[in-house]
């Protein structure tokens, strides 16, 4: 009795239950950090399905009368002056005037 309460093998046993407790609290944490992540997860799903999104606007109806408008491009250069120009881009809208 008296080396199970004071021998070597007391002591080890006592180390082992703390570090198993450690253990067991470590494990605790990190089930409630998963159960916090799980839980804002399904919240964040949950929001972005409700979130209503803008509808995609489509191309005017085909009756509208069309209006073409051709801007003109200078011939020469406005900085150096040069008449090696290329075309960088071209930009089609449609718009639609509404006169009150």
């Amino acid at each position: 009795m008296r080396r199970e309460r004071f021998g070597q093998s007391s002591e080890r046993s006592a180390h082992l239950l703390e570090q198993l407790e450690f253990e067991l609290a470590d494990l605790e944490a990190d089930l409630a950090e998963d159960e916090i992540a799980a839980a804002s997860a399904a919240a964040k799903t949950n929001v972005e399905s409700s979130v209503r999104r803008k509808p995609k606007r489509g191309p005017l109806p085909a009756h509208l009368p069309r209006e073409r408008i051709v801007i003109a491009s200078p011939a020469s250069c406005p900085c150096c002056g040069s008449d090696k120009l290329a075309k960088l881009s071209e930009d089609i809208t449609e718009t639609l005037e509404a006169i009150p």
